[in-house]
């Protein structure tokens, strides 16, 4: 057995001890009960799922936990991608089995570290009482009488109407009719419905890489099995990866079936509407053909025009109303605590809105000229799934790093695609910044939620604080940094046309080949 092999299977024993050894804090810590970390859940039924038990613990041990979780999760992905590069070859079908049973591992205990599911289960218990989520908030639903799902919500959703499409409100309008009155199983249909969609996306980049048997065990390592997303993702029932999903299944008709891969990103866009720059990856990959370019876009205006009529105007609408929004942990939230110290609120939030825009630009047309190939094969002359995955990868990583509204679960896109294009130094990038956002949003709610602030210490909300107004802020600029230098010194260049022409320059020989 030659050197390399030998580092590969070291390298990938470690990584898959690591990926369990992940999943096993994460399902320790929710088998601990309520928490500051783990959601509390009213109406229980004891032999139904979520599972825990009423341990109270102490808030830093939970914290630390997953801390140290999130931490052995990353370390653990990179290992993955380590030991692919130097031959590892386990059996496609045992990792597999691994991405499957660490999900629904997970799946069997409570959801932590947000709150997002259990506005989730409000929206959906207002649309199964005869209410409308995008009119009515849990808040206004409460006041005309006690509910114990609604009542669960906590600070500060408590007044917020869905922002949400209507494929999420109905698969929350499903899960409250299932689960009643109970918060518990309301909001395990939730997690279900989360895991699936993880799993159903892993099989199907699986299938989209075709029978490259190393192509394979990448996409397993990096998205089915990825302890990151497990825990960003499906830990916190986020119904990012549904969208996802109805994003991965377009891009699987993409090579045979334009209008109907118009019609499923169109459904993906009415999951999250943040989801449609797949869609602009893909109607880049068709830029050549016009007349595919008129079928898809006719597919996706069809969806999503059909979908958001059933539901109303008013559901687009605040959709789109957190676009201003900038979430603590990105360095713009850091520009706007500095500059609104001497300047007016809404012109600093402009700017910075303008050079977020400006930031993904550049930061796409850097990597659009060095960024390595996709994984998925050509099937025919015509095929555009293979390119339409690689401008994915490369607009999710230039819209995670550059967003003024950013979150964990939110990279799930990234991963998604990224796991389908061959490796590079971008994947190491990527794992710094899953991790240190991940655990910058721990515990992740509100001080002043009533289950929080019952056991939050003081000096945990100060530390938590800091991880995400401080440190989280420095690790995603400097990775930002990192995937610039990157490019440049793989040659990409900042305009590579000449204008007006827009003729593409040719790339230095270094950056033809990385490319």
């Amino acid at each position: 057995m030659s050197t390399d092999l030998q580092l590969g299977n070291k390298y990938g024993r470690r990584a898959v001890a690591l990926y369990l050894a992940c999943t096993a804090l994460i399902v320790a810590v929710g088998l601990l009960g309520p928490s500051v970390v783990v959601l509390t859940l009213t109406n229980r039924h004891p032999w139904l799922p979520s599972y825990w038990f009423d341990a109270k613990p102490n808030d830093w041990l939970v914290s630390v936990l997953i801390y140290v979780a999130i931490a052995l999760g990353g370390y653990g992905v990179y290992l993955a991608t380590k030991a692919l590069r130097h031959g590892w070859a386990p059996r496609v079908d045992r990792l597999i089995a691994l991405g499957i049973g660490t999900t629904a591992a997970i799946t069997l205990v409570p959801p932590m570290a947000s709150g997002d599911v259990l506005i989730y289960a409000a929206y959906g218990r207002i649309m199964s009482l005869g209410g409308d989520p995008y009119t009515a908030s849990p808040a206004d639903t409460i006041r005309l009488g006690y509910d114990p799902v609604i009542a669960a919500t906590e600070r500060p959703w408590q007044g917020a109407r869905s922002v949400y499409g209507p494929i999420a409100t109905w698969v929350q309008w499903l899960s409250s009719v299932i689960g009643g009155d109970s918060a518990q199983l309301t909001v395990w249909m939730l997690q279900l419905s989360v895991a699936i969609s993880l799993v159903v996306t892993g099989l199907v980049l699986v299938k989209l890489v075709g029978k490259d048997l190393p192509a394979k065990r990448r996409v397993i390592m990096l998205s089915l099995a990825n302890p990151l997303l497990l825990w960003a993702v499906l830990a916190g029932a986020h119904n990012d990866s549904i969208a996802v999903m109805f994003a991965v299944l377009a891009l699987w008709l993409f090579r045979r079936h334009v209008f109907l891969a118009g019609l499923m990103i169109g459904v993906a866009g009415c999951t999250k509407l943040s989801i449609g720059l797949v869609g602009v990856a893909m109607l880049w990959a068709l830029r050549a053909d016009r007349r595919k370019c008129m079928y898809f876009c006719g597919g996706g205006a069809i969806a999503m025009g059909g979908l958001y009529a059933i539901v109303g105007l008013q559901a687009f609408q605040q959709a789109r109303s957190q676009t201003s929004f900038i979430s603590t942990g990105t360095p713009h939230k850091v520009l706007l605590s500095f500059f609104t110290l001497f300047l007016p609120n809404g012109l600093v939030r402009t700017f910075i809105a303008i050079l977020a825009w400006v930031g993904l630009v550049v930061i796409a047309i850097l990597l659009s000229q060095v960024f390595p190939k996709s994984l998925v094969p050509q099937t025919h002359p015509d095929d555009p799934t293979p390119a339409a995955i690689r401008y994915t990868a490369i607009y999710a990583i230039a819209w995670s790093l550059t967003a003024m509204y950013s979150l964990p679960w939110y990279d799930v896109i990234a991963w998604a695609a990224l796991a389908a294009v061959a490796a590079s130094k971008v994947d190491g990038l990527m794992v710094v910044r899953t991790t240190m956002l991940a655990i910058a949003y721990v515990p992740g709610r509100d001080p002043n939620a009533r289950q929080v602030a019952a056991s939050l210490s003081h000096s945990l909300e100060f530390f938590s604080a800091r991880l995400r107004d401080t440190l989280c802020p420095a690790i995603e600029l400097a990775v930002l940094v990192g995937i610039i230098i990157w490019a440049r010194r793989n040659g990409a260049q900042w305009w590579p046309y000449d204008w007006p022409r827009r003729k593409q320059k040719p790339l230095p020989e270094k950056a033809a080949e990385v490319g």
